[in-house]
């Protein structure tokens, strides 16, 4: 039998596909043996690495292309020892030393079942001069079907187009993230005397954030007025246009279809003058009524779950990596997919049963029935093989894994109760309504009532949708209605909002409106800004770099350009770099090479030419500079509290009536996250409040900063009550951002306390459920005792 080392992406998913074989050894034609990377081991030299002459920002060594100097180049990542966890040098030294031992007759990649895990594994194989074939373990469900299916049907990684093409596309955008981020960043650099990071990416989704800042600050409240006619019979019509459209339909046959748009006047002195030369009988010109039938909308791919994720408050980073945990649970499928679809021969059956653990959906799901299943297997809006299968990956749904409810956490059981109730949703009935439309003339004017009547509301009762009817009398054309009164009808523009997370992924994902070329909206779903995968890093690359501020306002966590990130955009907004249109087509272009019908060379040499445009048209602007934070003491305002001077020092913000017992102030920087001078001063002047990504140990929260009543920075408590007990005191025990704590710590009658993270090792969930029901662990990978 041949013999084969799979190198795993992560430990998890190592872990999960070995007790699979193990347990399935004689269905798998092959022999295999076990090894993981880290995510990441490898990472792509830095210009000096290249060639030390490029140490030194200078317009006459740009643009850098890596081919000059050999190539682009890999390193193995350098990182410090942490207790027993092994380093990247340490993982990649272990492979490399299995691969040369000649023990094998294949190498199997376990990337996870994307570009970016298709590139992981490959460069690291092609650093260590792998000559072994190699094989590609792909699934988008660690259920043990699927992952077994997967071990038995494993394709050629260097042959299969599909496989061949992808890993071109990964190199691709790889290469051009470096290649313009390096170039770019150097040359704004050099324009505003300070160090900017720029990106493909990350600067055309910063100008977003900074154009919705700019309409919010210029935002003037417009008001408009219409009319409406109030009819005898208690039903209203507003005044407005028709136009005839030409439209196709299904059958390919012309129709005429008409439309209507409501009339809105600049004064209401001018809709008054209208009213006053209306007749008061209104003349049916157009009556229609129809039954009309809504199904389930499509399911989830990544961009959508977390939009709707951030209804109920949850920001786009971290839905991403709550999905992920449950995907490694094996109860959803492969999180980070653009795709809407699943394939046909899914076991739909089983799926529901997995869902019905949710205790909201079980009702639904036990009148789910054999032809509601076979309906929805033929429906192309939820099942479509080909696209599934030319993704890659399907939409977000659950797997036939059945979860166990009462281990998952709260945030764990609020998004799979997301993805369980919109797979659910599309085998249910359809929403019903009539609908009825009535069209009127009066004085050579134009009148539209629409009405609504409830038939039946279907699925919509799984999102707990509400209706009220509407209702219109029956008429027919030519029928003559008597108009009681007219009135006028207003709106009024609203101010636009500054996005949060979830708003901006879905804005990346449908960039459209923000293009400057109408031709380009012909690549329609085509065009977009990143990918599922890298646009919740880009974020919160952007908030690193101190670009974006994540505020607090009202309820919602929302997205504001600092003012260097406003400086970058200004300096920038006439470059290619920061347009929708140029990144859009560039996204456009990957993603031919992903399908193969552009090649990598190509693409390649478009990116060089591209960079050097860029390069030059940087070369050529005036740019002010941006704050490099240099200063060590910096004047921000009045205090307040006490008139006197508001400082920031090198390390805090304090105020110059210290000595007469002024509290306002405190460290500026907590747990890597830094407020910057207006985030304070509003914090100090409006009472506000702002949340900063902090990290410890290798654990990432968002944690909400805010000023006490004395003017002094405090960390309001980030706690949940959890269903253990204190096993010292009795006391609940309480979930913190970095571990489990028991509530007597807050008047020190207890001291229990446990990281989540132990020798930078972040420590599973069912590990702690152990700890706290049976008093002790398991034996955890990477440590030698419990």
């Amino acid at each position: 039998m041949p013999k084969a080392l799979l190198i795993a992406e992560k430990p998890d998913l190592m872990r999960k596909i070995k007790e699979v074989y193990d347990k399935h050894k004689s269905e798998v034609p092959y022999e295999i043996d076990f090894e993981s990377q880290r995510g990441h081991l490898l990472t792509l030299k830095t210009p000096d690495k290249l060639d030390p002459s490029l140490k030194a920002y200078s317009w006459d060594t740009l643009p850098i292309n890596p081919e000059d100097y050999g190539g682009f180049q890999y390193e193995v990542i350098k990182e410090n020892k942490q207790g027993n966890l092994m380093t990247a040098q340490e993982r990649f030294e272990q492979i490399k030393k299995r691969i040369h031992q000649g023990n094998y007759d294949y190498v199997i990649n376990a990337g996870d079942p994307d570009q970016e895990g298709e590139l992981l594994i490959r460069i690291v194989l092609s650093h260590m001069k792998n000559k072994l074939p190699i094989l590609r373990f792909w699934t988008n469900d660690l259920t043990e079907r699927h992952i077994l299916k997967a071990l038995q049907t494993m394709k050629d990684d260097e042959k299969d187009p599909m496989l061949v093409h992808l890993l071109d596309a990964a190199y691709c955008r790889q290469h051009s993230d470096y290649r313009v981020g390096m170039n770019v960043s150097r040359a704004v650099s050099m324009k505003v005397n300070g160090k900017v990071a720029a990106g493909r990416v990350k600067t055309p989704t910063l100008a977003m954030v900074v154009q919705r800042e700019f309409e919010i600050q210029n935002f003037k409240p417009k008001t408009v007025y219409g009319v409406k006619a109030i009819y005898d019979e208690e039903f209203e019509g507003v005044l407005c246009t028709l136009n005839n459209v030409q439209k196709e339909d299904e059958n390919d046959d012309l129709k005429t279809n008409k439309t209507s748009g409501t009339i809105w006047f600049e004064t209401k002195e001018e809709a008054n003058e209208l009213m006053a030369t209306l007749d008061k009988t209104a003349s049916i010109i157009e009556y229609a009524t129809k039954q009309e039938e809504e199904y389930a909308p499509k399911l989830f791919k990544l961009a959508t779950i977390q939009r709707e994720a951030g209804k109920i408050g949850y920001n786009a980073s971290d839905t991403q990596r709550i999905i992920q945990g449950l995907y490694e649970k094996g109860i959803v499928s492969y999180p980070r997919t653009g795709c809407e679809y699943v394939h046909s021969d899914e076991n739909f059956s089983k799926m529901l049963k997995s869902a019905s653990i949710v205790p909201t959906l079980e009702p639904f799901i036990k009148n789910i029935t054999d032809e509601d299943i076979e309906r929805v297997k033929k429906t192309n809006t939820w099942v479509n093989d080909k696209v599934a299968n030319e993704e890659g990956h399907t939409a977000l749904v659950p797997t036939t894994e059945v979860p166990s409810w009462e281990t998952l956490d709260k945030e764990e059981k609020d998004i799979y109760s997301l993805i369980a109730r919109q797979f659910v949703a599309i085998f249910l009935p359809p929403l019903i309504q009539y609908k009825t439309t009535i069209i009127t003339d009066v004085s050579g004017n134009t009148f539209r009532s629409t009405g609504k009547t409830l038939v039946d509301p279907g699925f919509t009762k799984i999102f707990n949708r509400t209706f009220s009817d509407k209702i219109i009398p029956s008429h027919q054309k030519g029928d003559k209605l008597s108009v009681k009164e007219y009135k006028n009808t207003d709106k009024t523009s609203t101010c636009p909002k500054r996005y949060t997370s979830p708003e901006l992924i879905s804005v990346m994902e449908n960039p459209a409106k923000f293009l400057e070329n109408e031709s380009l909206k012909k690549l329609g779903k085509k065009l977009k800004i990143g990918t599922p995968a890298t646009r919740s890093g880009i974020i919160e690359e952007l908030v690193r770099n101190k670009y974006l501020v994540i505020k607090k306002e009202d309820k919602r966590e929302v997205l504001s350009p600092t003012s260097n990130g406003i400086t970058i955009i200004k300096n920038l907004e006439k470059t290619a770099i920061c347009k929708v249109d140029m990144t859009g087509e560039w996204e456009y272009q990957l993603e031919n090479v992903r399908k193969g019908t552009l090649s990598k060379d190509a693409f390649e040499k478009q990116m060089r030419e591209n960079v050097k445009s860029l390069i030059e048209e940087i070369k050529s602007l005036e740019m002010d500079p941006i704050d490099n934070g240099h200063a060590q003491y910096t004047e921000l305002g009045v205090c307040p509290k006490c008139g006197k001077r508001i400082m920031r020092g090198p390390t805090c913000f304090y105020c110059t009536g210290y000595k007469e017992g002024c509290k306002v102030g405190g460290f500026a920087t907590h747990y890597d996250a830094t407020i910057d001078n207006a985030e304070f001063m509003d914090m100090l002047t409006n009472k506000t409040s702002i949340t900063k990504t902090m990290k410890h140990n290798g654990i990432t929260w968002n944690q909400e900063i805010r000023l006490d009543s004395q003017g002094k920075i405090t960390y309001p408590t980030n706690e949940t009550e959890t269903r253990f007990k204190c096993p010292k005191c009795g006391k609940p025990i309480l979930k913190t951002p970095i571990g489990y704590s028991c509530e007597g710590r807050k008047n020190k009658s207890c001291d229990i306390y446990v990281g989540e993270s132990i020798g930078g090792k972040i420590i599973p969930i069912e590990q702690f459920e152990k700890l706290f029901t049976i008093g002790r662990t398991d034996v955890i990978a990477g440590f030698f005792s419990e």
